[in-house]
């Protein structure tokens, strides 16, 4: 991990992404790119909304470059003494179009990770702000960790994968080179029972897969775990119960492509949990 992305709207939350950032980099020697969008029309809310987009004024971008420069130092001061921030850098970005501009910082910027809060705000600006990180999750390419609002920073040691046993191998050569990084042992949860039968799980065989994981990765603490719920394909039942019984630092879920009927039958369960959960989720692309 070299670079991380940190897109903020100056809220609370957005802050704890920050700081769990740092933390981070300070691990693996990365740097941190902060980055704000804006435009006219958040600069000046009371004006008339006319379907164009007008850049922002000079004046008001320096200001916001500044206020940038303040939110950075402001956390900053939960590492006194660790680090002067010189691996962080910022920008402003105007335009409109916030997710591709996040998306095309990710480019610009050779991002490895994007990390970035739920929500930052009350009412619709709340929703917005949700739409937004649900709309990064599903379209990135490189892995996003969201941070939840009640997040406390504290180290990522144990991280709960929820998977469907249908592509471990390949999810892990994402997954554990950033466990790695945050020094984290990972533990593989299969959600049962599923409906119909999943091929995947019936083609498992946990010792024998278990250990070809563990040299090929070099992970000998990798572990795997079955979750029983009560009735078929409840899965954020699995997910909520493997959290309060196994209290891992983090849960990562793998997003997968899916056509728009499949988007409308089955809303995308990584979005989901990622807003109904109370430690960071890290989604990767399946």
């Amino acid at each position: 991990m070299k670079t991380i992305l940190v897109p903020t709207d100056f809220s609370a939350n957005s802050m704890k992404a920050l700081r769990f950032a740092i933390s981070t980099a300070l691990s693996n020697n990365a740097k941190i790119v902060v980055m704000h969008q804006t435009s006219v029309l958040e600069l000046a809310p009371d004006s008339v909304f006319t379907g164009l987009y007008i850049p922002a004024p000079m004046d008001q971008v320096s200001f916001l470059k500044k206020e940038l420069e303040k939110f950075t130092k402001q956390a900053l001061r939960s590492f006194k003494g660790k680090t002067d921030g010189g691996f962080i850098s910022s920008e402003i970005v105007p335009g409109l179009g916030t997710v591709e501009i996040i998306l095309e910082a990710v480019k610009r910027h050779k991002a490895d990770v994007i990390m970035l809060g739920t929500t930052g705000a009350s009412g619709l600006k709340r929703l917005f702000i949700g739409s937004v990180a649900a709309k990064v999750v599903e379209l990135a390419k490189v892995p996003v960790v969201v941070i939840p609002d009640n997040f406390r920073n504290k180290p990522i040691k144990h991280i709960g994968y929820a998977s469907d046993l249908a592509h471990v191998s390949d999810e892990l050569e994402k997954l554990v080179p950033i466990a790695k990084t945050l020094g984290a042992e990972i533990e593989i949860f299969h959600v049962e029972p599923t409906f119909p039968a999943s091929e995947a799980f019936k083609k498992f065989d946990a010792e024998k897969h278990m250990n070809e994981w563990r040299k090929k990765f070099d992970m000998p603490g990798l572990a795997y775990k079955m979750v029983r719920t009560k009735f078929d394909n409840d899965f954020y039942t699995g997910v909520d119960k493997y959290r309060r019984n196994a209290k891992p630092d983090m849960i990562c879920m793998v997003t997968h492509r899916r056509n728009w009927i499949t988007k409308i039958l089955d809303p995308s369960k990584s979005k989901g949990i990622a807003y109904h959960n109370e430690i960071p989720v890290i989604c990767i692309k399946g």
